[in-house]
C-alpha cells in the first residue's frame, strides 16, 4: 500500500536501539580501549595510575567541537569510541588509530588545495 491516488508514503525506517545486554560489552570494551589509549600518552609513573573505573574522570569533559556549521564527536572521547564500536564490536586500539588517519582521497585533495590544478 505504498501508492494511493497518486501519493507515495514511505515508512519512517527506526534506528534499532541496542539493549542493556548488548551495550554493557561494548560500554567495557570502550573503557578498556580508552585505558590502553590514555598509557600510550603518558609516562610510566602515571601509566600505573590509570584504569578502568576511573578513566572516565582522567579524560577531558569536552566530548564535542565545531567543524564549520557542524558539531562533531571529539575523536577519543568515550562516546566516540562507544559509537565506533556500536557499529564494529570488534574494533581494536589499532583499528580505531587507522580510522582517524587520513584516506589518500583526503591527501590528494588536501595536495590540490595547496597547489592548484595540475
Amino acid at each position: 500500500m505504498s501508492v494511493i491516488l497518486g501519493m507515495k508514503y514511505f515508512i519512517k525506517r527506526r534506528k534499532k536501539k541496542m539493549n542493556s545486554k548488548q551495550m554493557k560489552p561494548i560500554r567495557n570494551k570502550a573503557k578498556a580501549i580508552l585505558v590502553e589509549w590514555l598509557k600510550t600518552l603518558l609516562n610510566e609513573e602515571e601509566q600505573k595510575k590509570v584504569n578502568v573505573k576511573n578513566v572516565l574522570t582522567l579524560l577531558p569533559n569536552q566530548t564535542h567541537y565545531f567543524s564549520g556549521d557542524t558539531f562533531k564527536l571529539q575523536p577519543w572521547s568515550y562516546k566516540w569510541v562507544v559509537k565506533k564500536l556500536k557499529r564494529n564490536p570488534e574494533l581494536t586500539i589499532d583499528d580505531l588509530n587507522d580510522m582517524l588517519q587520513p584516506s589518500e582521497k583526503q591527501l590528494r585533495r588536501q595536495k590540490m588545495i595547496e597547489q592548484g590544478p595540475l
